[in-house]
């Protein structure tokens, strides 16, 4: 691909990818459309199938907005700032900075999937702030496109949903499979282990190629971001916060509130309950208890509960569009799940599959369904039971057949604006921005993620 036509296609697809908003609309009127034409189901029904379904993500979206917020705090805090600019300077090059971010999104989304995207949104806008002081020459939207790439990985670790529910009780294949699926046979496999590898090569590489071909000369920060860099590092006005953790507002407080000690012992409450819920359950990363984790460090680390709050009012801001978009995703989902349609499409792939075929059509198609289903639980629970009945038929292992449908859910997320929300909150980039970048990391990711599946089946 020439330098040309890349930029050519890039400034395409910027202006042609609608908002994350009219994204989800139209995948609820592509969703509705499939529903009546392959389903039985009559207007009516599908219409308070939709509207039953909107409230049906209400939890998992006041969850997902309090760690894009609770995380925008702790990144405005003096320390999480210094710390951030110092892991940031690692990078002595543009290559640097781009394996860099892929690696901590990686990393994190590996122990707890909501951290990769977060993490990674932190540390490229930092590299990006201080790239054109530091004379490093980065692109700003495939910064944040690498990183979102090194998500890729997720379902292949700890925070698995669909490996870690095939290893409990009561998941819902568990009677159809007549025996729990360990992660020695799923996460710890050899082929698995060198899948992420290879997979985050494939990012890595991907990610440097494309910045080869734009022959940058200076650091490209698009002038229409949601949030401009230079907002973190504005000078401070009365009762405002700067990117150190300032906050002048502290004298307009009463000496009460504006004091550090009721922070403290708020913070100190908070993460005595987090210490003692590990000591209860053990080593679990819950999107509950990250939250009360960053809660905690964030009142520990303010300078006071105004400081808090200034900061979180901020944050919310940020946030705002997870609201907003959510329960059209949730309403997607009600649709593809109630009006039978999702099931429908994996009984009629696995009825023309063969054995060395079935992993590969698990794999293409939970990466269809995950464009209109965005979760891996649910996905589960929808494909789950034809592709297990599939693979006892046809000699396939549970767990290559498990993961199959693992791949797949994480492979299409990097063209999944529902999943994208937190990076793009984080940086202040639009969907647009990223979104050609992110295209062609998931066009290159299927290979090793297809390969790997293919040695596991073998």
């Amino acid at each position: 691909m020439s330098k040309s036509l890349g930029t050519k296609l890039q400034n395409i697809i910027e202006q042609r990818v609608p908002d994350p908003l009219t994204f989800a609309l139209i995948l609820t009127v592509v969703m509705a459309a499939l529903a009546l034409a392959f389903t039985d189901t009559k207007p009516d029904n599908l219409l308070l199938q939709w509207g039953d379904s909107l409230s049906a993500l209400l939890s998992f979206t006041m969850q997902m907005t309090l760690i894009i917020i609770t995380a925008y705090v702790l990144a405005h805090t003096q320390v999480v700032a210094t710390l951030l600019d110092r892991l940031a300077g690692l990078a002595q090059s543009a290559n640097q900075a781009y394996a860099l971010v892929i690696l901590t999104s990686a990393t994190f989304s590996l122990l707890s999937w909501p951290l990769g995207p977060i993490a990674a949104g932190l540390v490229a806008r930092k590299i990006a702030q201080q790239a054109p002081e530091r004379g490093i020459n980065v692109h700003f939207p495939l910064l944040a496109a690498g990183g979102f790439g090194g998500f890729v990985v997720w379902e292949m670790g700890y925070s698995s949903s669909i490996a870690l529910a095939v290893a409990t009780e009561g998941n819902p294949t568990y009677e159809l499979m007549g025996r729990l699926i360990p992660i020695q046979e799923t996460l710890l496999t050899t082929w698995n282990l060198l899948s992420i590898a290879t997979t985050l090569a494939t990012v890595i590489a991907t990610t440097l190629w494309i910045n080869r071909r734009l022959n940058l000369t200076a650091t490209v920060v698009p002038d229409d971001m949601l949030q401009p860099l230079t907002t973190m590092n504005a000078k401070p006005v009365d009762g405002s916060v700067d990117h150190g953790g300032n906050y002048s507002g502290d004298q307009n407080a009463n000496a009460v509130e504006g004091s550090r000690h009721l922070s403290l012992f708020a913070g100190g409450l908070v993460l005595a309950y987090v210490c003692f819920w590990f000591i209860e359950n053990g080593i679990s990363l819950q999107l509950n208890i990250v939250n009360w984790t960053f809660l905690g460090l964030g009142l520990l680390l303010v300078r006071s509960l105004p400081h808090y709050s200034d900061l979180f009012s901020k944050g919310a801001h940020v946030a705002a569009p997870t609201l907003l978009q959510y329960p059209l995703y949730a309403g997607i989902m009600g649709l593809a799940m109630q009006s039978g349609l999702a099931q429908q499409f994996s009984a009629y792939l696995v009825e023309t599959t063969n054995q060395t075929l079935l992993p590969i059509v698990a794999f293409l198609s939970a990466g269809l369904v995950n464009i209109f289903i965005p979760s891996g639980g649910a996905q589960w629970a929808l494909q789950g039971p034809s592709f297990v009945q599939a693979a006892q038929s046809l000699d396939v292992d549970m767990g290559v057949i498990s993961m199959s449908i693992a791949y797949g859910d994480q492979w299409t997320n990097l063209i999944q604006p529902f999943t994208a929300v937190p990076i793009l909150a984080l940086t202040g980039l639009r969907l647009r921005h990223i979104y050609g970048f992110c295209l062609v990391l998931c066009a290159t990711t299927s290979v090793p993620l297809l390969l790997g599946l293919a040695i596991a089946n073998s």
